[in-house]
């Protein structure tokens, strides 16, 4: 348990410790809130972490209450510093540049491209010594150093064509808008005297063959067929170097090569750590948008309930008055009667009831003058 011990990287770890990239949280006040709630839910949000909060408060099982109510809604951002940091630690983690491979092939065709031509020169020209040495009728120094000095003007002209035409091709490529028409021009001339040179170079290389191997097995059309085929093929060794081969960029090249990638590996992350925060407070305004709208639906319901109880309590009031009203008329009606029909009735309730209809008849009066004057005025005029 010890060496584990030892050997663990989260050993003595605490949630919100020192080293963990953490996003400002920017809190959004719930509109329901009092003002009370929001001051002290602001200050709580303002207020830096500990770095070692401790476990997280939940219920009994240890897991955050689903349910619990806050006035608060947190939005996920980032500060400058914050997202200068996060790139630069990503981006340190990450290798731009060539790798070891493509150093490694770069280094080899950038050394054969220029060595190649001198193996190919110092080649031929032994072949060629060999062919005219062994037949000379008299193996004198100075008949070799002539054969060497001849074979060599025409290798090392060869040499020196096939390396300026891959000197003027690379650099007219490296241009912005690429070869002009000198540089073509200069191209073709260095093109025609390649081919020239190369004839007598592919001659002198078959002869060679033809001359230093026996037919043996393969007969003579064998003997000429590999001669021929040998030396067309190493002239096309050769015009890779003058006319296809790339030249390694220089180290400012490696450089701008280098610092793109890492602009674009920046951008990228950028791009990766808004696409975050896009969908993670999407995700949050979403709840919080559902829990709006749980809140509205609540209060219409809540509105809709107190309406029609205000509604009932004014229908049950009404019909409580008209059953008054029917029932004060009845007993009315009811007194009246007795007292014109029943002797029996207490003199001071008939009094009451008669004194109630002359109250009605003196009110009644007061109303129907006023229409019988317009109607005799009316029929005065006729």
């Amino acid at each position: 348990m010890g060496l584990l011990n030892k050997m663990n990287p989260f050993k003595g770890r605490q949630p919100g410790a020192p080293g963990v990239f953490n996003p400002v949280i920017t809190p959004v006040p719930d509109p329901n809130a009092s003002p009370q709630q929001q001051s002290t839910n602001q200050s709580q949000s303002n207020g830096p972490p500990d770095p070692d909060t401790g476990p997280l408060a939940g219920n009994a099982n240890g897991s955050a209450a689903p349910g619990a109510a806050s006035d608060m809604l947190n939005l996920v951002n980032y500060t400058p510093e914050q997202l200068v940091s996060h790139v630069d630690q990503r981006v340190s983690r990450i290798q731009f540049g060539w790798s070891f491979s493509t150093k490694l092939m770069e280094g080899y065709s950038e050394i054969w491209a220029w060595m190649g031509p001198i193996v190919l020169v110092i080649g031929t020209i032994g072949e060629v010594f060999l062919v005219l040495w062994l037949r000379q009728k008299v193996q004198e120094i100075i008949a070799g150093v002539s054969i060497v000095a001849v074979a060599l003007v025409l290798e090392g002209t060869f040499l020196a064509v096939s390396y300026k035409a891959a000197t003027i091709r690379n650099r007219a490529e490296r241009r912005t808008n690429g070869p002009n028409e000198l540089d073509k021009r200069k191209l073709k001339r260095q093109f025609y005297f390649w081919c020239a040179l190369a004839i007598g170079v592919c001659a002198t290389q078959v002869i060679f063959v033809a001359a230093q191997t026996r037919d043996d097995g393969i007969g003579l059309y064998g003997v000429w067929i590999f001669a021929i085929l040998r030396a067309v093929f190493t002239l096309v060794a050769d015009g890779y170097t003058a006319f296809a081969h790339e030249e390694k960029p220089t180290t400012a090249d490696q450089a701008l090569e280098e610092e793109e990638q890492r602009t674009k590996a920046s951008d990228l992350l950028l791009a990766q750590k808004t696409k975050e925060v896009d969908t993670i407070n999407a995700g949050i305004l979403r709840v919080r948008e559902a829990s709006v709208e749980a809140k509205i639906k609540d209060d219409k319901m809540q509105t809709r309930l107190t309406t029609e109880r205000m509604q009932n309590q004014a229908l049950i009031d009404a019909l409580r008055t008209q059953q008054e009203t029917a029932n004060m008329t009845i007993q009315m009606l009811t007194n009246l009667n007795r007292a014109i029909m029943d002797p029996t009735m207490p003199a001071d309730q008939r009094q009451i009831a008669i004194n109630t209809m002359i109250a009605l008849g003196n009110g009644y009066s007061k109303v129907v003058p006023s229409t019988t004057s317009i109607t005799v005025q009316e029929e005065e005029e006729d």
